[in-house]
C-alpha cells in the first residue's frame, strides 16, 4: 500500500477546471482592458469579440459539466455542503495555515480531520460556483437584452458583472491559488496528464475522512478510486 494512489480528480473534473481557468483568464483580461480603457477604440472592439468567444466557451463548459457529468456535479455539491463538527473544528486553527504560511502558532496543533474538501474550501468553492453562474447570466443579459431591460437594471447588472468578476479573481489569486500551491500533490494531480491521482499517504493526511468513507479499492487497476 506504500505506493497506492488515490483518484482525486477524474478527467471530467480536470477538463472542467482547466477550461474554466483558461476561459476565465481570457474574460478577466479582455474585460479589464475594455472597462479601464487600456486600449484604443478599434482594439477594444476586437477585444470584446474575443471576450464573447471566451464567454461562449465558459458557458458551454459550466453547463456541459453540470449536465453531462450530472452525477459528479451532484457529488461535488454534496461534498461541499456536508458540514459536521470536524468541519467546524477546522476553524480552531484555520487548517494549520497560519503556522504553515507565517509561522504563527494559532489554535490546536492538530487539524480536525476533513473530508475531500476542508472547511475553507467549503466556504470558498460555493462562492465560485454561484459567482460563475451569476456572471454568466448577467453577461448574457447585457449582451442580448440591454434594450429591453431599462437603464437602471442595465447599470446594476453591468457593475455587478465587472466588479463581481474582479472580486472573484482576487479571491482566486490571493486565496485559492496559494492554497493550491501549498498542496502541491493536488496541484500536480490537477494539471498533470491523464487522471489526477495523489498518493494515499497524502490523502490520509489532508482528507482522512474522505479516505475512510468514500474510497473504493479497484484491484485490477492497482490503485484506489475516490468519490
Amino acid at each position: 500500500m506504500r505506493n497506492a494512489k488515490v483518484l482525486k480528480f477524474p478527467v471530467c473534473e480536470k477538463v472542467f477546471h482547466n477550461i474554466n481557468l483558461l476561459s476565465w483568464t481570457v474574460l478577466i483580461v479582455t474585460g479589464c482592458l475594455a472597462y479601464f480603457k487600456l486600449i484604443g477604440e478599434a482594439s477594444a472592439a476586437i477585444v470584446m469579440d474575443i471576450h464573447i468567444v471566451a464567454a461562449v466557451v465558459s458557458t458551454a463548459n459550466f453547463f456541459g459539466f453540470a449536465i453531462i457529468n450530472y452525477d459528479r456535479f451532484i457529488l461535488l455539491l454534496k461534498n461541499l455542503t456536508t458540514w459536521d463538527k470536524d468541519t467546524l473544528g477546522w476553524f480552531k486553527n484555520m487548517g494549520g495555515y497560519p503556522k504553515k504560511l507565517f509561522g504563527i502558532n494559532f489554535g490546536p496543533e492538530k487539524v480536525a480531520p476533513q473530508g475531500r474538501f476542508n472547511a475553507g474550501q467549503k466556504l470558498l468553492y460555493p462562492v465560485f460556483i454561484t459567482a460563475i453562474f451569476a456572471l454568466i447570466v448577467s453577461g448574457w443579459l447585457l449582451y442580448a437584452l440591454t434594450p429591453a431591460l431599462g437603464k437602471q437594471v442595465v447599470t446594476v447588472l453591468f457593475y455587478f458583472h465587472v466588479w463581481g468578476s474582479i472580486v472573484v479573481t482576487a479571491l482566486v489569486v490571493f486565496g485559492h491559488a496559494p492554497m493550491a500551491l501549498m498542496n502541491f500533490g493536488d496541484f500536480k494531480a490537477m494539471f498533470g496528464k491523464g487522471e489526477g491521482y495523489v498518493s494515499l499517504e497524502e490523502a490520509k493526511q489532508s482528507a482522512p475522512k474522505w479516505v475512510e468513507n468514500d474510497l473504493i479499492k479497484i484491484e485490477n487497476e492497482g490503485g484506489i478510486k475516490g468519490g
